[in-house]
Formats: C-alpha cells, structure tokens, sequence
C-alpha cells in the first residue's frame, strides 16, 4: 500500500511541477503549484524508499536452534541427567543415527 501511495504522491508532484494540467483559477490564486509539487514529489520518493526498507526488513528470517550435549565428563552438572534420557537403543549405545 506504501508503494502506491508513494506512485500517486510523485505522479501528483510531477504534474504539478511541469503544468501539465491547468489548475482552476479559484484553485490556482490560492496554492502555489511548484512549491506543492515539489512537497508532493519529495513525499512520493519517500514513501517509495521507507516501502521498500520495510519490505526488505520483513523478508529476513533469524531462526534460534538450542543443542545441548550431556557429557559423562566432569562439569558443572557432574554428567548426564538421571534415568535414561534421551532414550538409549541397545543395538547403538552411541545414539548416532546410521
């Protein structure tokens, strides 16, 4: 929605800024158009590039794994936990996976 917002802004300023279309007299005595244009152009390149920074900002995924090992070493703990986690295979007492 940004992205239009900022077209519409700079095809407004851009019209007002070359006289492409003649304002109504009442209209035209009362608002300056090049200083509007000019406003109007600024906002629309502004509204484009805060658009297109958020776009960007929004499509960058950060994912936390957490691993923990429990080494029969000495450590803080003293080892693994008590009882038989993670659950022990006889036939692989390493718990790779082959």
């Amino acid at each position: 929605m940004t992205i239009g917002l900022g077209i519409i802004l700079l095809i407004l300023g851009l019209i007002l800024l070359t006289g492409a279309v003649a304002l109504p007299d009442s209209i035209a005595n009362s608002i300056a158009s090049e200083p509007l244009g000019w406003i109007l152009l600024i906002a629309g390149v502004l509204a484009i590039g805060i658009s297109v920074l958020l776009s960007v900002n929004r499509s960058r995924h950060t994912t936390e794994v957490e691993h923990r090992r429990y080494d029969a070493g000495p450590g803080p703990y003293g080892g693994p936990p008590p009882g038989n986690y993670p659950p022990q295979d006889p036939n692989n007492p390493g718990g790779y996976r082959r």
